[in-house]
């Protein structure tokens, strides 16, 4: 009687065991999907960026001729997603040091969160400044497009790595 009943108790912490590890494997695989989505989304935005001001960038430089419509739109489009809340997408854990070979963020963004987001302003700024000349003639945009690309160095020269 003595047995069966010690059988049935390690039935039960064995069950129990199985059930709490199962449940923290979840939640640590659940931390780790959505780090992984974090960073997934926020290299998608970047790259939304660059389809959208590739070709100011390029008519800035005489690359691609200046087409003011085409200006006004692609700048248009990058105001808009300047807009989105990109910064919340840096979610501890997510830098280099955290995914090697994942990510090129630098830990610096967590440790200086302020002078992070301060830099993700003053791109949103010249963004928004873009969008106001760009349908203003070529020299205008190459301008705008000068303080776009210095704006684009105030996050990436302090806050990513050059390589993953």
């Amino acid at each position: 009687m003595q047995m069966s009943r010690n059988r049935k108790i390690l039935s039960a912490v064995a069950v129990c065991s199985a059930v709490l590890l199962g449940s923290m494997i979840a939640v640590t695989q659940s931390q780790a999907d959505t780090e992984d989505k974090a960073i997934a989304t926020r290299q998608g935005y970047m790259k939304l960026v660059v389809w959208e001001a590739g070709p100011l960038f390029g008519m800035a430089k005489g690359e691609i001729a200046y087409d003011a419509e085409a200006a006004t739109t692609h700048a248009a489009n990058l105001k808009a997603i300047s807009q989105y809340p990109v910064t919340g997408l840096f979610l501890d854990g997510t830098s280099k040091a955290d995914r090697p070979g994942k990510t090129r963020a630098k830990a610096d963004i967590w440790q200086d969160r302020a002078k992070f987001e301060a830099a993700f302003d003053d791109w949103r700024a010249a963004v928004a400044a873009l969008a106001e000349v760009a349908g203003d003639g070529q020299p205008a945009l190459a301008a705008a497009v000068g303080d776009l690309g210095k704006s684009c160095g105030g996050c990436h020269k302090p806050f990513r790595h050059k390589d993953f």
